[in-house]
């Protein structure tokens, strides 16, 4: 699923950093990641109850939450609902997948906005 989803970003032009393809055995594999992780313009999670339990994309999703370069550029792809995501992502907007056509489709046009971060609201004292 998400070899298909990251073939049809491709195909659009998008660069997709996919850990199977630029991670080889023997590679430091935390340095690659954060290397990966550093320069990415966006970070798209699929989301289901396996992805959740996993520990390194919990941590992954808390990186992109709290990178700069990262602010409004976390896309969340729910592949199977879950009620073990993080509470925060359920109020960024998301994918929900029905096919990798549909899916890169909607993650195109989200990439495609602007990015809008929410700011605190301030009253005048």
């Amino acid at each position: 699923m998400a070899r298909k989803i990251a073939r049809r970003l491709r195909e659009a032009g998008v660069q997709v950093w996919d850990p199977e393809y630029e991670i080889l055995p023997g590679s430091d594999w935390s340095s690659l990641l954060k290397r990966a992780l550093n320069s990415a313009e966006a970070l798209v999670v699929l989301m289901s109850p396996k992805a959740m339990d996993s520990r390194s994309v919990s941590q992954e999703i808390e990186y992109a939450l709290t990178a700069k370069h990262l602010r409004g550029r976390l896309i969340p792809v729910v592949i199977r609902p879950t009620k073990d995501a993080p509470w925060i992502l359920k109020t960024l907007p998301s994918v929900r997948y029905q096919s990798p056509r549909k899916a890169g489709k909607q993650i195109l046009e989200l990439l495609s906005q602007p990015v809008h971060v929410p700011q605190a609201n301030r009253s005048a004292d």
